[in-house]
């Protein structure tokens, strides 16, 4: 009976914790939050602990020594937390600390993952690159990147997702003057990006034709497969194709 009582006990805790770790090589610990979940809790708890310092919990030394970040970003956080000179904030990446932030998923894989962070200010054009490593069954803060303005990835596109496209049909907030891509990412349906074509925006038609892109000749409810880079403002489309 006791150890039918421990095992419960232990569970309850289990659940209430808000964050779930898990240890892994080097004692490298995890969230078994999602990605989107995890850099919601780390960076609302940094922001209320900057803007608030003397009275946030838990503060900033204790978020910057978070075993869910790897060894070397939390050296490197600490590092910066004791220097007088440092101006940027290097979790938010901020020279000037917002009142609120957004989060954009750049992309998730099976071992690995970006989500940028930035100020829901849109004159505000500088944001943070966060890279996730799977681990186990959990993920962690490997790294942390500042940027001024749109960021260029390892990789070669920083967008890359299946869709429909929507124009006049698009309903409010969003505005309709522009061409939206419709897309599921992990199993969320009815995400919502803007897209931006330019002279180097490359489209590919069911034929294998390419070409540059002519918006103005899109039809509602295409399906596509967008190309681009993630900006604060939308995807910057480098290359579309046309699918079945």
């Amino acid at each position: 009976m006791k150890k039918i009582i421990g095992a419960v006990g232990v569970l309850v805790v289990v659940v209430l914790v808000v964050w779930l770790f898990a240890k892994g090589p080097a004692q490298q610990q995890v969230s078994e939050l999602g990605v989107v979940d995890t850099v919601w809790e780390f960076y609302d708890n940094w922001l209320k602990a900057v803007q608030e310092p003397a009275t946030a919990d838990p503060s900033l030394d204790t978020l910057a020594h978070s075993p869910i970040l790897s060894p070397a970003l939390r050296d490197r956080l600490v590092s910066a937390q004791k220097d007088p000179n440092t101006t940027l904030d290097p979790v938010l990446c901020q020279t000037v600390i917002p009142e609120e932030i957004i989060t954009r998923t750049v992309y998730e894989e099976t071992d690995k993952a970006q989500v940028l962070v930035m100020s829901r200010d849109r004159e505000v054009t500088e944001q943070a690159l966060i890279t996730f490593i799977k681990l186990n069954d959990g993920w962690y803060i490997d790294d942390i990147q500042c940027s001024p303005g749109e960021f260029a990835p390892e990789r070669e596109f920083s967008f890359e997702k299946e869709g429909y496209l929507l124009k006049a049909s698009i309903p409010p907030p969003y505005d309709s003057n522009k061409w939206h891509l419709v897309f599921e990412d992990n199993g969320d349906e009815g995400n919502v990006v803007p897209l931006f074509f330019d002279s180097e925006s490359k489209c590919t038609s069911i034929e294998g034709d390419q070409a540059v892109c002519s918006p103005d000749q899109f039809t509602e409810a295409t399906k596509v497969f967008v190309h681009g880079q993630m900006t604060e403002s939308g995807v910057s489309v480098k290359q579309q194709e046309f699918v079945e």
